[in-house]
């Protein structure tokens, strides 16, 4: 749920940063708990040509100096949604089959296409916390570090 949630907030952002759709972006995960492979990561691809940016704009901003703060400005947009709090309380789950907690069109969801779970098992909360409790998330350390820098 982490690594998937993470992944559709960077992409969320990059929209923003390279010029490609939420459409034309997609997402790959590398999860496992086999204790000989440990492994969880992500790679965020285009399947579009050149008809919307540039291969070269996603790819540039995978740099040292550009990851950071395009990071840093992922997490800063997904700690707030429009439909907080009903998105953020998520009780009982939330979507389909009830996988999603913290997740909803205006904050964490992307186009059926772009994910490879159909928007399944996604929790923002469990990456940048609750409104009221930010210290639970994951990288809420690198979200307070986005706030002090502002």
């Amino acid at each position: 749920m982490l690594v998937h949630s993470l992944a559709h907030i960077l992409i969320n952002q990059l929209i923003f940063d390279c010029g490609y759709s939420t459409a034309a972006l997609r997402e790959r995960l590398y999860v496992s708990s086999d204790p000989a492979a440990p492994m969880a990561g992500f790679l965020i691809y285009t399947a579009a040509g050149n008809s919307e940016g540039t291969l070269g704009g996603l790819v540039r901003l995978g740099r040292p100096e550009l990851f950071g703060p395009t990071m840093q400005r992922a997490l800063s947009r997904a700690s707030w949604c429009s439909a907080d709090p009903i998105c953020s309380e998520h009780l009982g789950g939330q979507g389909s089959k009830q996988a999603n907690l913290a997740a909803c069109h205006a904050c964490t969801l992307l186009p059926e296409t772009s994910c490879e779970t159909i928007n399944h098992g996604l929790d923002r909360a469990v990456i940048v916390g609750t409104p009221v409790s930010r210290q639970s998330g994951f990288m809420s350390e690198l979200l307070e570090e986005t706030y002090t820098l502002s």
